[in-house]
């Protein structure tokens, strides 16, 4: 049976072992060490609170459900606000899907299924994601990557890359901006887009 005592008190590293074991207490601890934080980036991108709410208590049942997969050693913040963010994007894509759909029945111009179109939109997220990745340095990618894709936290990667984390902050930081700059300066990319890949990396 599993140690109980003082939840506060522990690392989030010991939590996610006891969530690991089945402990609903560990759960409750770590959303309520993190839920205000998490609903006020879900608020940035939804129309009311309640929407917000809702997101996280879906991720932390997804978490419940899913828990003989975590990891104990990597970030549990980086790791749900990874969630998160997915969430909100299938959101974002499914309302986009749902807009483009309706235009193009109205005006007869495809015959096709939300399937098709999501599959398609979701391509050109991966395509553009990974064009733009790849054009970054090396060290600079391997870096964003360990950060924004797999969630890792700057003390994390410094300790596997074996540099400072101010180091690390700035290789972000910079890839961030290029990203960024890149994105802003193509007005071809569809506006929806670009917007979603802003919101992403922050």
């Amino acid at each position: 049976m599993p140690n109980l005592s003082r939840l506060s008190e522990k690392q989030d590293k010991e939590l996610v072992e006891l969530l690991i074991s089945g402990s609903q207490e560990a759960l409750g601890e770590l959303y309520t060490r993190y839920k205000k934080r998490l609903i006020c980036t879900c608020k940035q991108y939804m129309r009311n609170d309640t929407d917000a709410e809702d997101i996280v208590h879906e991720i932390f049942l997804q978490i419940w459900e899913k828990r003989h997969f975590l990891n104990p050693e990597l970030s549990f913040l980086g790791y749900v606000q990874t969630m998160i963010k997915n969430n909100i994007l299938k959101k974002l894509r499914h309302f986009d899907v749902h807009s483009r759909f309706s235009r193009n029945i109205l005006t007869n111009e495809i015959d096709s299924t939300n399937e098709t179109e999501d599959t398609i939109i979701d391509n050109d997220y991966a395509k553009l994601l990974d064009g733009l990745i790849e054009r970054l340095p090396p060290k600079q990618k391997k870096i964003f990557r360990l950060s924004r894709i797999e969630g890792r936290t700057h003390k994390e990667i410094s300790e596997l890359m074996q540099i400072s984390v101010e180091n690390v902050r700035n290789h972000v930081s910079l890839a961030l901006k290029k990203i960024k700059d890149h994105l802003l300066q193509h007005t071809d990319i569809h506006f929806q887009m670009v917007i979603i890949f802003l919101m992403f990396f922050l």
